[in-house]
């Protein structure tokens, strides 16, 4: 069983309103407060109309809903269907397998400048739904350019530096289903999505009404209610390794139901930036020299590489290689 206590709060994480920052050096000063305490913040006035977000979930919905098994197809931790059980993302108490089911979708974009066709199921295919799909990738991924011009500055790096590393290779929309399930006698190993942490740069988080994700903060874990208007965002292992251990990628869950309204089903959409397969993963300017003339921060840093599954001493790494490490370490198979 976990020793970490559990605590409600409507104000979780810090709230980063674009608006209010009319200069990359701003935000920059924003994100990274945000960035090095709790790994996570709400993004308010973020430009994703709301009106997309509503019809993306309408889309997911019917598609878990009401789309046949043969439009679910097992797809390989990376594109396509995840059933019920099939991912265990909590590595230290693996359970039941966790209860949820979900779809990757890439960025047609890149499938297309690559002349590689993105296998999408009919349901999903059909036009008016994957033109919303792309509309609501090309929105986000907007968005997460914005933020990566923030963390660059916030680095001290040049302003593109991050930016120019994500052409939407292995950006992935993640739509998220958690079955409805009663709040009453619930097996303790299960668990809708086990604790873990993100692969990549940054996730940003759509949340539907239904609650249930928790961050640890301060040791405790920490209710993370749907905001309106507002997306989460939380820095991925990718970039706490590229920071030299600077930025957080902080330890999250999504609990069984505790209440009847939890017991509904939940829908979220996660869209996960992640740096191209040929970007050098290399802990960045200061960072570099501050492992290698400090030893509690190299031994800190160590304890990160430790966490992460990835060799002892390691200080160079591509973005292919590091999700690749991690794919295959949540569903034992190479994809």
């Amino acid at each position: 069983m976990s020793t970490h206590t559990h605590k409600p709060c409507t104000e979780a994480l810090p709230v980063i309103r674009l608006a209010a920052h009319v200069t990359p050096q701003s935000l920059a000063q924003a994100l990274l407060h945000a960035c090095t305490t709790d790994g996570f913040f709400y993004l308010a006035d973020h430009g994703i109309p709301q009106a997309l977000i509503e019809e993306v979930f309408a889309i997911s919905r019917d598609y878990f809903l009401t789309a046949g098994p043969e439009q679910k197809l097992k797809g390989n931790g990376d594109l396509g269907y995840t059933a019920v059980r099939q991912e265990s993302l909590d590595s230290v108490m693996p359970g039941n397998g966790d209860v949820k089911e979900s779809y990757y979708y890439g960025d047609d974009r890149w499938f297309v400048r690559k002349g590689v066709t993105q296998f999408v199921p009919p349901f999903l295919a059909q036009t008016t739904r994957r033109e919303k799909l792309d509309s609501f990738v090309d929105r986000n991924t907007m968005v997460a350019q914005i933020i990566l011009r923030g963390l660059a500055l916030a680095l001290g790096l040049e302003e593109d530096y991050l930016a120019k590393a994500h052409t939407g290779e292995h950006s992935r929309l993640r739509l998220l289903h958690y079955p409805e399930h009663s709040y009453r006698g619930v097996d303790h190993l299960d668990i809708r999505a086990g604790a873990h942490t993100d692969y990549g740069t940054i996730t940003l988080l759509h949340q539907d009404r239904v609650s249930g994700l928790q961050v640890i903060k301060d040791g405790v874990w920490t209710d993370v209610p749907p905001r309106p208007g507002c997306v989460v965002v939380n820095i991925g292992d990718a970039l706490e390794f590229w920071s030299g251990g600077k930025f957080r990628s902080t330890r999250h869950r999504v609990v069984m139901p505790r209440n009847s309204i939890e017991a509904q089903s939940r829908f979220s959409m996660a869209f996960f930036y992640h740096p191209d397969d040929d970007t050098l993963l290399r802990p960045l300017g200061p960072s570099q020299l501050l492992l290698d003339s400090d030893k509690k921060a190299s031994d800190e840093f160590e304890e990160i590489i430790r966490r992460k599954g990835l060799p002892p001493g390691t200080r160079d790494l591509t973005g292919g290689e590091y999700l690749r490490i991690r794919i295959e370490a949540t569903y034992g198979t190479r994809s």
